[in-house]
């Protein structure tokens, strides 16, 4: 969709052209249908009393608020309650008629943005009537509540900001509830929540995400997906820790690389893959440190009383991480080391290979404290350099840069964390400077290169864009 700014520079423009004769007035009149010049006017109307609504509404707010503070301990419950109620099913409903009113402009977007507020709303009233009625807890039973309904809200409604708003209210209600599961005598409903976050997070945000269609969504599903099996794994003190490393990047990227079916979204895949690297990338920078001869299991400190929760949540993740590689097995069949793509569905299985059995040798077996940083620095920079071949093939920028940072960072931490003079520091530093801006140029001249021999091709043999790999 073409921008506003846009459209009134194009208008401007096809008016001077059709002035001084270089197009005709039915040229210019296709320009202005196709780009709905006569349209604009009443947009910037649009917008200016959504501007002029949204203030007034916030000045409308504040002195309710303000009214409703100075009169607040005066006021019986029922008064409370009633207030409260009204509140939100005033925001709520008033949005909603806006929202699926006609105009798809101003009056759309700004019951757009009272649905939001009336998620907001939720919470306070949640704090509120708890308040009142002496409910008092820890504040993750108010988040992970509140979570739950905005997401009934997003769901019923499918509303990216309301989803986005769900998935970062359940992520900060996870850590507070993890800790307080941990020296718990008995599981409440809000503990019990939060040991099976990674279980829920698939059941409730995943779907969450697909029917909103919010790639925002998608992406804090995975970051909580990771950080969820991460932390509940830490609370058995390192037991299954190499389910930690190896399950969030794999199940990420096996369902980047599945073919479009129903519940596996395109647009989703290049975010899950994106992720998968950027997962495996962040634990091999973490241990290629040199701190395996202090890596080691507590063995006085082994079973944790919940820890079967734990391990139903990774039983079954396990099992739905494998049925997806399956499904890539005639990928990995036609594996060839040497493809067009280095970071490819081969690479990745050896990578998380190599994840998974080096801590369990080091933890189980005999430990690893040269070989393990060693194998990890080597999995860093291939990393880096794999990203760096695939942006050259793929014209990826982004991906370019991604392979630069995590090549300069690994080489920088290895010349920070041993014994090294200061010479040797400058020239690292110096070295590494030169070299970004070498490679920067080196890149950003071959993709002109061949975007400038590709063009005139193009203009006869058209080809779909590709999609944009991590």
């Amino acid at each position: 969709m073409t921008s506003d700014k846009f459209r009134r520079q194009l208008r401007q423009e096809a008016e001077k052209w059709w002035k001084d004769g270089l197009i005709d007035s039915s040229l210019y009149g296709q320009l202005a249908e196709r780009y709905r010049f006569d349209g604009l006017e009443a947009e910037a109307r649009s917008r200016f009393t959504t501007i002029l609504i949204g203030l007034g509404g916030i000045l409308l707010g504040l002195g309710a608020i303000t009214f409703v503070a100075a009169n607040w301990s005066v006021w019986s419950r029922d008064v409370k309650l009633v207030l409260l109620l009204g509140l939100f099913l005033g925001v709520n409903i008033t949005g909603f008629s806006l929202w699926r009113s006609n105009d798809r402009g101003g009056l759309h977007k700004l019951g757009a943005a009272l649905l939001l507020l009336g998620g907001l709303v939720l919470g306070a009233d949640l704090a509120l009537v708890s308040q009142m009625f002496h409910q008092s807890g820890p504040i993750y039973q108010l988040l992970l509540a509140w979570s739950l309904g905005v997401w009934l809200m997003a769901m019923s409604l499918q509303m990216p900001a309301l989803a986005i708003l769900s998935s970062i209210l359940f992520g900060c209600g996870y850590a507070p509830a993890i800790v307080d599961a941990v020296s718990a005598s008995t599981l409440d409903i809000w503990q019990f929540a939060g040991l099976h976050v990674p279980l829920i997070t698939l059941v409730l945000f995943v779907p969450l995400a697909y029917i909103s269609r919010s790639n925002i969504t998608f992406f804090l599903v995975g970051v909580l997906l990771t950080a969820s099996i991460v932390g509940n794994v830490a609370t058995l003190n390192l037991w299954a820790i190499e389910c930690a490393f190896v399950l969030p990047p794999a199940l990420l990227w096996a369902y980047g690389t599945q073919s479009p079916q129903r519940f596996i979204v395109s647009r989703f895949q290049a975010i899950a893959r994106s992720l998968a690297v950027i997962v495996m990338a962040g634990w091999f920078y973490v241990m290629s440190f040199n701190f395996w001869n202090d890596f080691e299991l507590n063995g006085s400190e082994f079973y944790f009383k919940w820890g079967y929760h734990v391990a139903i949540d990774l039983l079954v993740i396990g099992g739905l991480t494998l049925w997806l590689w399956l499904k890539l097995r005639d990928r990995l069949h036609q594996f060839q080391f040497f493809q067009a793509r280095s970071l490819n569905t081969g690479i990745v299985a050896l990578m998380l290979l190599a994840t998974g059995i080096t801590p369990y040798i080091h933890l189980h077996v005999t430990p690893l404290p040269v070989l393990a940083p060693l194998i990890f620095n080597i999995l860093l920079f291939f990393l880096a350099i794999a990203a760096i071949r695939d942006s050259l093939a793929l014209g990826s920028r982004r991906t370019f840069w991604g392979g630069m940072i995590l090549l300069v960072l690994g080489i920088v931490t290895r010349m920070l964390e041993y014994d090294t003079g200061l010479l040797m520091k400058a020239l690292v530093f110096a070295g590494c400077g030169l070299g970004v801006i070498a490679a920067g140029l080196w890149f950003e001249r071959n993709i002109h290169l061949d975007k400038t021999k590709a063009r005139p091709l193009d203009r006869f043999n058209p080809q779909p864009p590709q999609e944009e790999q991590p």
